[in-house]
C-alpha cells in the first residue's frame, strides 16, 4: 500500500506543467476585438485598443502626452493580418509602453468615393467613438475638421481613463422608483443653475456640483425625478446650446464640470446622480442617437465619418454622395446597422450601470425605425426590438419622441413595447388652453 502511495506521489511530481491556452498568447500578441475603445487590462498589465471600421484599408493608433498634442509619443500601424478581426481593427500594449500618454485617437485610410458613400481622409485625426472623455486641446478648430487635410492639434482626443465611477458599491444599487406620483422637471445644467440669483456659488455654476447645490429647491418644488438635457459631449464651437448635437455617446460635456475638465465631468456627474438618488430623486437623460455633430456630407469630420461614412450614417438612396436627413440636423444615424446598433446598447448600458441613471427620452425616436434604405419598419425594428430585450432596460425609464421630419408615431403606432411618450398634441392643447 505505501508503495503504491509513493509511486502516486511521484507521479504527481513528473506530471507535465498544463500548455498556455494558445488563444491568450494570440491576446496578448495581437490584441482583442472586444470590447470596443480603449481598455485597461489589470491582470496583463496592459491596454486594449479595438475600433470598428468596415471597409477601412489601414488603421494607425496615436498616443498622446499631456501636454502636446500634435506630435504623438507613440504611433502603432495596425498590420491588416495580425491587428483586424472581421471588421475590428485591435491591437495590445503593454502599459510601460502607454505610460506617458494621456489621450488617444486613430487615424483611417480607405476609398475616398463620394459616390458609394466612401470619405476616407488619412489626414485626419479621428475621435474613438467608444471614448469614455473627451479632450480638446487649446487650439481645437471646428473649420480644421470642415476641410480636407491634416488637423493634428486641432482635433478632439479620447482620454485613457479616467475609469467610471465603481459599479461595486452597494449605495449605487439603491434607485428610487415613483409610480404614479412621478412629477418629472426638464432642466438644462448650465440654465438651471448659472444665473446669480441661482444660490449657488459663483465657481459651480452652469455645472453638475451646481445641480447638487439646488436639490433643496428641486424638494421644495415636489419634484421626484428630472430629465436633464442633453449632456453628452458636444462641439464646444458649435452653436447649439440645448446640446442636440452629441459628437460622442459615451462622455458627458466637459464644461458641465466646475473644474473644467473631462475627467472633473466623470466625477462631478457621478456625484451628482448619487446625491439626487439619496434625496429620492430619479435621473433621465435626454439622449440623441438619431443624429451627430458632424452633418450632412459638408460638415466636419470629428469621429464617425471618417471612421466609416456608410456604417454610421444612412446615405440616400438615389444619390450615396448625400446624407439623408429625417432629423433635420444633416445626417441620419444608422442604427439599422449591427456595429451601430451595438454602440447604442452600449452607451446606454454604461449611463445605467456605471452611472446608473434610471431612464432615457429619445429624441426623435421613430428614427429607430428606419431601414437601411431608409423605409420605415414598424412591426420589428432592430434597434427598438434590442433595447426592448435587453435586460440591463427591464426597471429603466424609456421615454419616445415618436416622431421626426418625415413620420410620426405617436401612439399605438410606434413599436416600443414598454415605452412611454411624450404627447405634442396634447402638449399643444395644454399650452393653448392655459394661454
Amino acid at each position: 500500500m505505501s508503495a503504491k502511495r509513493l509511486s502516486g506521489r511521484r507521479a504527481a511530481r513528473r506530471a507535465p506543467a498544463r500548455p498556455e491556452c494558445p488563444i491568450n498568447r494570440w491576446l496578448e500578441v495581437e490584441g482583442s476585438p472586444s470590447p470596443l475603445g480603449a481598455t485597461y487590462l489589470p491582470d496583463a498589465d496592459a491596454w486594449n485598443f479595438a475600433v470598428y471600421s468596415k471597409h477601412a484599408t489601414a488603421v494607425t493608433l496615436l498616443l498622446y502626452g499631456p501636454t502636446d498634442c500634435a506630435r504623438p509619443l507613440l504611433t502603432v500601424e495596425f498590420d491588416y493580418l495580425r491587428n483586424k478581426s472581421g471588421r475590428v481593427w485591435h491591437c495590445r500594449l503593454p502599459a510601460a509602453q502607454v505610460r506617458g500618454a494621456k489621450y488617444y485617437a486613430y487615424k483611417v485610410d480607405g476609398p475616398l468615393d463620394p459616390a458609394s458613400g466612401q470619405r476616407f481622409d488619412p489626414d485626419k485625426i479621428l475621435l474613438d467613438p467608444y471614448a469614455r472623455a473627451v479632450f480638446f486641446p487649446p487650439g481645437f478648430s471646428r473649420e480644421a475638421a470642415m476641410r480636407p487635410g491634416p488637423n493634428a492639434g486641432r482635433a478632439p482626443l479620447g482620454v485613457l481613463g479616467p475609469l467610471p465611477p465603481p459599479n461595486g458599491d452597494p449605495e449605487w444599487d439603491c434607485r428610487p422608483r415613483h409610480a404614479w406620483d412621478t412629477v418629472i422637471y426638464e432642466m438644462h445644467v448650465r440654465g438651471f443653475t448659472r444665473r446669480a440669483n441661482s444660490g449657488v456659488a459663483p465657481e459651480r455654476r452652469g455645472t453638475f456640483a451646481g445641480v447638487i447645490d439646488k436639490i433643496p429647491y428641486l424638494l421644495d418644488l415636489g419634484v421626484t425625478a428630472v430629465e436633464l438635457l442633453p449632456v453628452f459631449q458636444r462641439d464646444p464651437q458649435e452653436n447649439n446650446y440645448w446640446g442636440y448635437m452629441p459628437l460622442n455617446f459615451f462622455a458627458p460635456h466637459y464644461q458641465y464640470s466646475a473644474v473644467g475638465t473631462p475627467e472633473g465631468a466623470v466625477e462631478e456627474m457621478a456625484a451628482m446622480v448619487r446625491a439626487l438618488h439619496e434625496v429620492g430623486i430619479e435621473v433621465i437623460l435626454d439622449v440623441v442617437y438619431n443624429h451627430t455633430v458632424e452633418g450632412d456630407e459638408r460638415g466636419p469630420t470629428y469621429s464617425y465619418r471618417g471612421l466609416d461614412t456608410s456604417t454610421y450614417y444612412l446615405l440616400r438612396q438615389e444619390d450615396r454622395s448625400q446624407y439623408r436627413n429625417d432629423t433635420g440636423t444633416g445626417n441620419v444615424f444608422h442604427t439599422a446597422n449591427l456595429a451601430v446598433r451595438k454602440m447604442v446598447v452600449e452607451s446606454m448600458r454604461f449611463w445605467v450601470r456605471q452611472m446608473h441613471v434610471d431612464g432615457f427620452r429619445f429624441d426623435l425616436a421613430s428614427i429607430f425605425t428606419r431601414r437601411t434604405d431608409g423605409s420605415i419598419d414598424l412591426q420589428d425594428p432592430p434597434m427598438i426590438s434590442a433595447i426592448d430585450t435587453d435586460p440591463d432596460f427591464a426597471n429603466i425609464r424609456l421615454i419616445a419622441e415618436a416622431w421626426d421630419l418625415h413620420s410620426y408615431q405617436l401612439g399605438r403606432r410606434f413599436p416600443g413595447v414598454e415605452w412611454l411618450q411624450w404627447n405634442d398634441t396634447f402638449r399643444d392643447d395644454v399650452r393653448a388652453f392655459v394661454r
